[in-house]
């Protein structure tokens, strides 16, 4: 899609007291990412000529994961969304073509299919100044609403739920973003008065000043599960919700198999390909990428790894780097951070691998862990092909295990093993007779 004259505005700078948190609402997460980039990708996928985020001055320097090639701007005082506004207009080019979005970082679900709808509504129709993405609120008086005006499909104003007094002369629709033509949005911001109530400019003043001066307003009704905004925690868990059932129905049309999908978790970049199947209560944070033909067993959960066509699972941790190889087996209660499991290997029991290459057809027993860290830095553990470790063993870094050895069960390795040794580090076992039964009677003569 090629760059459109549209810029987008995202008001962020709100402190979001309700959540009861010390950071600002819009940096909480959903699926794994904030809800301010959220609406930063959403407003990227659109094309638009700037992007310009309003923040608290105070949150500079939170790095945003979508947040190159944007502008910022800061509200030094709340004065409300538009003086919001002002400052992001401060930060856009000077030119007077165009529309602008106003969008807010607490709405993070808004697709952007709804706002290119905003777009065909202001083409269709040429008189159109101001375009309202509107959600149903007929359930609460907490959120401002629409006043229709005589055109069907037109309103006339928006109010603040804070200056509603009469909700039976009122439409059950809220605003939930805008969109404005630019030289508009540039002459009435600087007409907005503050409320008498609250004191705080109201963007939403803009519905009403362009009416007044001739001007033809409308609206949108978009889905309210993709419209809903976040003040408490309760929301934030319900939107998680919806966000869930989202990434649920995607994956599995694309082919995905969620044996019990209610009881499975994605985060927003979870990439998984057709012919997966994923086993109930698995966790999927963020940068996973499972290819097809895969199998993710019962309570796992992966992170920043790869998984091939393999077998994980039940319960096994994937940390970031794990990267797992055609027909290789990661079993239960392992864990795998920063290592490549060549095809056909297994690590199918009880055993941490850290920072470790391992060959094709090895096989590490259960119990072993790879020593990678010395309490300063991590050292790297290269197992070759054919290998067969035994269980309850210890590899200390660095160290290499060479194709076709065998490391004796109980072994501490510390020193390199060539190519199709075998290598013992234990002590030699002692049985020392009548020992246990001595013991027992001694102790119970003491008694």
């Amino acid at each position: 899609m090629e760059k459109t004259n549209n810029s987008v505005i995202i008001l962020a700078a709100g402190v979001g007291s309700r959540l009861k948190s010390r950071f600002p609402k819009v940096f909480h997460k959903i699926g794994g990412l904030s809800l301010l980039d959220h609406v930063i990708k959403t407003a990227k996928d659109i094309n638009p000529k700037e992007i310009v985020i309003v923040l608290n001055p105070k949150y500079e320097n939170v790095e945003l994961e979508f947040g190159v090639h944007t502008k910022k701007a800061y509200q030094e005082v709340q004065k409300g969304t538009a003086d919001a506004v002002a400052c992001g207009l401060n930060v856009l080019d000077s030119g007077e073509s165009g529309w602008v979005y106003i969008l807010y970082g607490d709405i993070p679900l808004v697709s952007s299919e709804t706002l290119l709808k905003l777009t065909e509504i202001s083409q269709k129709y040429e008189k159109a100044a101001v375009v309202v993405l509107a959600m149903d609120s007929s359930d609460t008086q907490e959120l401002g609403k629409l006043e229709s005006a005589e055109e069907e499909g037109t309103i006339k104003g928006i109010i603040e739920a804070k200056d509603i007094f009469d909700f039976d002369k009122v439409i059950p629709l809220c605003n939930a973003g805008l969109l404005i033509k630019k030289n508009l949005l540039k002459r009435f911001i600087k007409e907005i008065k503050p409320s008498a109530l609250t004191g705080e400019f109201y963007i939403t003043e803009i519905v009403r000043l362009a009416h007044k001066a001739g001007y033809v307003c409308r609206y949108h009704e978009g889905d309210k599960n993709e419209l809903l905004g976040v003040n408490t925690k309760s929301e934030l868990a319900l939107i998680e919700k919806i966000f869930q059932e989202r990434e649920r129905k995607k994956h599995m049309e694309n082919g995905v198999t969620l044996i019990a999908p209610e009881t499975v978790f994605f985060s927003h970049d979870t990439y998984l390909e057709n012919d997966v199947v994923v086993h109930p209560y698995v966790v999927f944070q963020g940068n996973v990428c499972i290819k097809s033909g895969a199998q993710i067993g019962p309570f796992c959960v992966v992170e920043g790894a790869t998984v091939n066509n393999a077998q994980v699972g039940p319960f096994a941790r994937l940390r970031t780097g794990a990267n797992i190889k055609n027909k290789a087996k990661i079993g239960n209660f392992v864990e795998i951070k920063n290592s490549t499991i060549s095809e056909e290997a297994k690590v199918n029991h009880l055993s941490y691998i850290g920072d470790t290459n391992i060959g094709k057809n090895t096989n590490i027993g259960a119990g072993t862990i790879t020593c990678n860290y010395d309490g300063f830095k991590k050292h790297k553990t290269i197992i070759g092909e054919n290998v067969f470790v035994g269980s309850n063993s210890a590899l200390v870094a660095p160290v290499r295990i060479d194709d076709n050895a065998i490391v004796g069960a109980g072994s501490v390795i510390v020193e390199d093993v060539e190519n199709g040794a075998l290598s013992i580090a234990r002590s030699d076992q002692k049985n020392i007779q009548n020992w246990s039964k001595n013991f027992r009677e001694r102790k119970k003569c003491a008694e």
